[in-house]
């Protein structure tokens, strides 16, 4: 008798207790993302979908690895009725696209619990800035992972050689410049008519000398008289000295990507003014001796902006509000953001990654000395680019390619902005 009360209370314990287990039904988050599969980041992620998986069991990711038409191909599906709940992109565009079209779902709340390696909210494990660099109305939507900042990168060795140090000022950097033509190098590499590249100029300029922000102001300014301001005069005078004085050479009209960074691979270039990634994309082409190294845009005299200020560009993930488990996916967000994950990301594909105290990797350590010391960010083209992408393409980047390429004068660059900004904002009404 007492055998069979026995053996009824172990079946009773296990039936609770296999319930239990049972309770936590799976989970499925289909996740789609801006990598390719062969690419160093999405073999960390992947890693970190394993290592999460592992300690989720009930928990599976699918991972879609779409490449850079990502957004695209999300659109796509979504319209399609394929439910997806997590994607990842180059933060501006996710921004300019998905979220201001009220697709992500709010991380405020969520950001509030501890992280999971520290005891602090989540919130407070981020550099600063990257979280609220794309707030919309006092919400977060993104979750940023991945930290480039735009910077001149250069080979130290060849400054070292001509005798010149990293300039503090404009007036410093022409003079840079001047120095390494004289020593036999093209002073600054691009990449030819290639708006996304030069425009790191224009917004860089105006940064320094009206402070961030003013370039986001006036393409909202509809009237478009702000393009009239005398900074956008000076500062494609600025830009065009650079080509009228051969520190941009001339023959860099004819490149296209990548064919400006291998000049700076070959040793024909000095530096180029791009995202911190170009080390990672040159690691096979530069000499195994390269000395990589990056300064800020430099200060202009009298300039409003700090020297400090940096242009981030960064990759972030979003929750799509459509998802049915937004909770399981924010736990795998809150995994990624332990210091051991961030590591993982940072060695293994040699980025600069979003959580305080993680070393990047020795090539870009002057983007992690950068992004320490910012005290502003902005993003790309001043924030435009995430805010107002259509006026970008259609009105921004079709004037500034034709200043860039030296189609039109500095003074017709600041006309057309006035007028067709006018007639843009004018159309939509």
């Amino acid at each position: 008798m007492k055998k069979a009360t026995f053996l009824a209370l172990f079946v009773i314990m296990l039936t609770l207790l296999v319930g239990g287990i049972s309770a936590q039904e799976p989970v499925e988050l289909v996740y789609w993302s801006m990598w390719n599969e062969t690419e160093g980041q999405a073999m960390a992620i992947q890693a970190w979908i394993d290592a999460f998986e592992a300690e989720n069991p009930n928990i599976t990711i699918n991972a879609v690895w779409n490449g850079r038409q990502n957004q695209t191909l999300v659109r796509t599906a979504l319209a399609g009725g394929t439910v997806i709940d997590l994607v990842d992109q180059d933060a501006d565009q996710i921004a300019g696209g998905l979220m201001l079209e009220g697709m992500g779902v709010a991380l405020n709340d969520y950001l509030e619990t501890p992280a999971l390696d520290e005891d602090v909210p989540l919130k407070d494990v981020f550099l600063p800035g990257t979280l609220e660099l794309f707030e919309l109305e006092g919400n977060i939507y993104l979750f940023p992972y991945i930290y480039n900042t735009v910077q001149f990168w250069y080979d130290k060795r060849i400054f070292e050689e001509v005798g010149v140090e990293v300039p503090q000022t404009w007036d410093e950097f022409l003079v840079v410049n001047e120095k390494l033509r004289e020593g036999g190098y093209e002073a600054i590499a691009a990449e030819g008519n290639e708006p996304g590249y030069s425009s790191f100029y224009l917004a860089n300029m105006v940064a320094r000398m009206k402070g961030p922000g003013f370039v986001l102001a006036s393409v909202e300014d509809k009237t478009g008289e702000m393009w009239r301001d005398p900074v956008y005069l000076e500062s494609s005078q600025m830009l065009r000295q650079l080509w009228d004085r051969g520190d941009i050479p001339e023959v860099t009209l004819g490149y296209v990507w990548p064919q400006g960074q291998q000049t700076l691979a070959f040793g024909e270039a000095a530096m180029e003014l791009v995202g911190s990634w170009l080390p990672i994309e040159l690691a096979n082409s530069v000499d195994p001796d390269f000395q990589w190294g990056g300064f800020n845009f430099p200060a202009v005299e009298g300039g409003e902006g700090s020297v400090t200020d940096v242009q981030a560009l960064l990759l972030s993930f979003m929750i799509m509000k459509d998802s049915e488990h937004p909770d399981e996916a924010f736990e795998f967000l809150r995994f990624i953001m332990t210091a051991e994950n961030q590591q993982m990301m940072a060695d293994e594909s040699l980025v600069g990654v979003t959580r305080v105290g993680v070393p990047w990797a020795a090539a870009i350590a002057d983007a992690q000395t950068a992004a320490g010391n910012a005290e502003i960010l902005y993003g790309d083209v001043d924030g435009v680019a995430s805010q107002y992408p259509e006026f970008l393409s259609a009105v921004l980047w079709v004037n500034y390619s034709d200043l860039w390429t030296g189609q039109t004068t500095p003074e017709e660059f600041v006309e057309a902005m006035a007028t067709d900004s006018a007639d843009y904002w004018a159309s939509k009404e």
